[in-house]
């Protein structure tokens, strides 16, 4: 395991509060709006379609790095905290590429498919887009929770034909063993997430049913209101999958991390409340895989009062002088 230096994460009492950090992690807006996002709808391995935002700063050339952001469940491209990351990686000189995945944001109603934690293959095909629109450039892919979990889960996969320019993985809180998460969101401190996600995947759902022609669909009537049941009732079967069992087992990134080869950093507060901190003990890593586990900072929240830092953010300094620091 590789080694670099991070400053800790400083935080007041208020700050302690992992649904505090929570909420505000995903609340706290970008500072400025994107001007001149460039769109694509990206066509999968299988026919299906998903959408890719691309910016770049004035001062990018051709070559220089790009980072591929993708996604939590029940998010978009559009995600506060997907477009303050990207904001300050363009403004540090970057090209950044957010990715909607099967069914979210901007490919609500064009794909067919649904984003689940094995959509390894998706950003694979990705890759393979963003190699085209730059082909001399080395890539980056951030991935945040559930997106985090598919990033890692295709840098695994034993034998893996990665493509050269894909050098490194930055997971944020992503729950590499699924099932051990799921059963978390069930205890009565965490079921609000649970009601919470479960609720937007519903919703979503319903309403893809009746725009989307020829939409991935087992005709599940009674929507579950526990997201373990959703994932055994409709996630797991629309994907080929038996049940919630079938299916966590083979999304989860957990028993392949052995494997990754390409310099990958993993940030998950010991206070998350949707993946707790234990999975990473119990999992063996590769030499090439760095874990960093701040005492607070929610699911996807890290806000802290760090001197040094621009503003509050602490993980989005994190991740760009992270980034940074390949080149």
């Amino acid at each position: 395991m590789f080694i670099t230096e991070h400053p800790s994460l400083r935080t007041g009492v208020l700050w302690q509060s992992p649904l505090l950090q929570t909420l505000a992690g995903a609340a706290a807006a970008h500072r400025s709006a994107f001007s001149n996002t460039a769109r694509y709808a990206i066509r999968m391995r299988d026919g299906d379609q998903l959408v890719i935002h691309d910016d770049a700063g004035p001062d990018w050339i051709t070559g220089d790095r790009v980072v591929v952001l993708v996604h939590g469940m029940c998010s978009s491209h559009a995600a506060p905290y997907v477009c303050r990351v990207a904001y300050k990686l363009v403004r540090a000189g970057l090209r950044t590429v957010r990715v909607d995945m099967r069914g979210c944001g901007a490919a609500k109603y064009l794909s067919r498919g649904h984003f689940h934690g094995a959509a390894s293959n998706d950003i694979a095909d990705v890759i393979q887009a963003v190699r085209q629109l730059s082909p001399l450039s080395k890539i980056t892919v951030l991935g945040f929770s559930l997106g985090a979990n598919a990033a890692l889960r295709m840098a695994g996969v034993p034998d893996a034909d990665l493509p050269a320019e894909l050098d490194s993985i930055l997971a944020i809180a992503p729950p590499i063993d699924i099932a051990w998460s799921s059963a978390n969101l069930r205890q009565w401190g965490n079921r609000i997430y649970d009601h919470y996600f479960t609720w937007r995947l519903k919703a979503a759902l319903r309403q893809r049913r009746r725009k989307v022609p020829g939409l991935m669909d087992n005709g599940l009537v009674r929507l579950p209101s526990r997201l373990v049941h959703l994932d055994d009732q409709f996630t797991a079967p629309v994907n080929g999958y038996s049940g919630a069992r079938e299916y966590y087992r083979d999304a989860s990134s957990a028993p392949l991390l052995v494997n990754v080869q390409i310099p990958t950093l993993i940030v998950s507060a010991q206070d998350d409340p949707v993946v707790p901190v234990a999975m990473f003990q119990r999992w063996p890593m590769s030499p090439a895989v760095e874990l960093i586990t701040p005492r607070h900072g929610g699911h996807l929240g890290f806000l802290g009062n760090n001197r040094g830092d621009p503003d509050r953010h602490w993980l989005d300094w994190r991740i760009v002088r992270w980034i940074r620091s390949l080149d």
